[in-house]
């Protein structure tokens, strides 16, 4: 199975750079639309209010510089409608798919988010159930609210010595199919934050062999049919439809996104529809244009940019590997339950060795460095290397934490240390939460507060989840646990950044 995809994989690439398409892929049709209207001199008695950056203050204009804003256009004459596109925006969008082997691809102005609760929408009715991975992000849990479908949680399987959660299997899935038969399909995510896939091949035949769909969050993954050393994409493993970040791993502008659809199963009327109700009527055409070029840039030079982000990468977990106190992972770790492939340019550094947490480490870097980490967490720290990084920058984030080892004893606490022990019994215990209402019911249910000391045996009425990565420690309508308590009381001694409950101290939280 792994060569059959490898294989379809190798053979999208090669048609994606034949000289026919490569001769299609040069073009940025939105980009040029944009271009041509700036260069026109278009006298702009429409919005937006700055009308091409004149009535921009100067401060803003100095900072982003004046081209954002005369490229910041809207929907008039020539430029298309997100919402109904028959020109540019329809040709960008078919050269998308082309580049990542999709059937139909949608542009994503409100960030991989939109796309996941698109996916969910348009998969499903209220009342239906849906099979889910609970490693998800909490986009998804606000697709599930709106939707008023019924998750089905399966838990993915976790690497208790890092304190990441991995794929899920395919016989998590095959066995929660068993049990709930009329469940309308499985949505995943796959690559996880820190590079992990599942087995979608495998799980997609056991999916589609019940007539269910396939639905991948894959929003950390839009690279990875552009390289034959990453990981297969969803696609090509057969998913029916998946959700890319182009601002998280491409040159995006942040909340550029895509949406990919292959087969029939998934009805593209109905996804359409969706769209229209979700997305912006006020698309921005920084971000569509951003998507155009990413794609065009993937498509002619992509091997090859990702190639050197590739050693990029690996270099920087080699040096990691020489430092005391330090330890990390690549691909060689695929084939573990869980792990069916890593993708090699997320870096993730556990750093418990050290006796400091994550959170520590990413404030020391950012302060000495200044470094910026992807995210950090108790017992790690996470890297993203990408084509725009060079070998001094990972040289030089490679001897501040070298530094840092060496001066280790320097900056430990004695709450750290207990901290620490305090994680590692969490990651231990790994039962999910009951679930007693969905988290539609839940969210739109009258709500108390309660202290957080008090809140077990209560059912959750918020989400509660650090961020990044995103991945709800609770979601509406599940029951709160002893072990989330302990769980939601170790994240607020340790200062983690918290996302989605009222009350972000974590003093109290908000509950049926």
């Amino acid at each position: 199975m792994i060569e059959t995809v490898g294989s379809a994989v190798r053979a999208h690439r090669r048609a994606a750079l034949s000289s026919e398409q490569v001769t299609r892929q040069v073009r940025t049709p939105l980009l040029e639309a944009v271009q041509t209207y700036r260069r026109e001199g278009v006298v702009r008695f429409h919005m937006p209010g700055h009308r091409g950056g004149t009535g921009a203050d100067p401060r803003i204009r100095q900072a982003v510089g004046r081209d954002a804003f005369a490229l910041d256009v809207t929907g008039v004459l020539g430029l298309d409608d997100l919402h109904q596109p028959r020109g540019v925006i329809d040709e960008a969008q078919r050269l998308a798919a082309e580049a990542f082997g999709a059937d139909r691809s949608f542009f994503l102005v409100n960030g991989t988010s939109v796309g996941v609760q698109a996916m969910i929408l348009a998969a499903c009715r209220p009342g239906d159930e849906l099979i889910v991975a609970r490693n998800v992000h909490k986009s998804i849990i606000s697709g599930l609210i709106l939707s008023g479908v019924l998750p089905v949680y399966v838990a993915p399987e976790v690497d208790e010595h890092f304190g990441i959660a991995l794929g899920v299997t395919p016989e998590a899935v095959r066995e929660a199919l068993d049990r709930h038969p009329d469940a309308r399909g499985v949505l995943l995510v796959s690559p996880t934050y820190h590079g992990v896939t599942s087995d979608l091949a495998e799980i997609a035949r056991i999916v589609h062999e019940r007539g269910k769909l396939l639905l991948v969050d894959e929003a950390h993954g839009p690279h990875f049919v552009f390289h034959d050393d990453l990981p297969s994409p969803a696609l090509a493993c057969g998913a029916d439809a998946c959700a890319q970040g182009i601002h998280k791993m491409l040159s995006g502008l942040t909340q550029a996104s895509i949406l990919h659809v292959r087969g029939d199963r998934l009805d593209i009327g109905r996804l359409q529809a969706v769209l229209r109700l979700l997305q912006s009527t006020s698309a921005s055409y920084l971000l569509m244009s951003s998507i155009d070029v990413a794609r065009m840039q993937m498509a002619t030079a992509g091997p090859e940019l990702l190639q050197r982000a590739l050693e990029l990468a690996e270099e920087l977990r080699r040096l990691v590997r020489t430092i005391p106190g330090l330890e990390t992972f690549g691909p060689e770790r695929a084939g573990r339950p869980g792990v069916f492939q890593v993708d090699p340019t997320k870096v993730t550094v556990r750093v418990e060795g050290l006796g400091l947490c994550g959170a520590e480490v990413e404030r020391w870097l950012r302060e000495h460095g200044p470094i910026q980490v992807e995210m950090s967490d108790l017992l790690y720290v996470l890297f993203i290397v990408g084509f725009g990084n060079d070998i001094d920058e990972v040289h030089r984030l490679a001897d501040a934490l070298a530094y840092l080892a060496d001066h280790a004893a320097d900056h430990r606490r004695v709450q750290t240390q207990a901290l620490l022990e305090a994680a590692r019994h969490v990651v231990a215990r790994r039962e999910l939460p009951p679930v007693e209402l969905s988290p539609r019911e839940a969210f739109f249910a009258c709500h108390r507060t309660v202290p957080l000391e008090q809140a077990a045996g209560c059912i959750s009425g918020e989400v509660v989840t650090c961020y990044p990565p995103g991945v709800p420690i609770l979601c509406p309508g599940e029951r709160v646990t002893e072990a989330v308590a302990e769980h939601l009381t170790v994240v607020r001694a340790s200062g983690l950044a918290v996302s989605g409950p009222r009350d972000p101290s974590l003093r109290t939280l908000e509950v049926v």
